[in-house]
């Protein structure tokens, strides 16, 4: 039996500017909320109905920058969004994390 397997190459297809802070979703299954600030840090918010997570890096210089946010356009879900919406995420996860640790003081329903 022979097959054939064909090899493919990434090839540049063009080049996107972007004005940080750069506000977007990405993931592939579950969207994550993300806002590169202008001081090269990424905040990325994951905030479902069981898990809510917040985390921060810190990149060092534009090229890694650059590459980060090249990797996260090729996520399916990816699409630029507004300041507001990556707030009102960033409040929801940051009020439920802070119920987490503080249950005495979450109102009741």
């Amino acid at each position: 039996m022979l097959i054939e397997v064909t090899h493919t190459a990434p090839v540049r297809v063009g080049t996107t500017k972007i004005t940080l802070p750069h506000y977007y979703i990405s993931g592939d299954y579950v969207k994550f909320y993300c806002c590169m600030t202008e001081d090269m840090k990424l905040i990325t918010v994951y905030h479902h109905k069981y898990a809510c997570n917040i985390e921060t890096k810190v990149y060092d210089d534009e090229d890694d920058v650059a590459f980060r946010l090249e990797r996260e356009m090729r996520d399916k879900l990816y699409e630029p969004i507004d300041e507001a919406v990556f707030m009102h995420k960033f409040s929801e996860a940051h009020r439920e994390i802070f119920y987490v640790v503080n249950p005495k003081l979450k109102p009741i329903e």
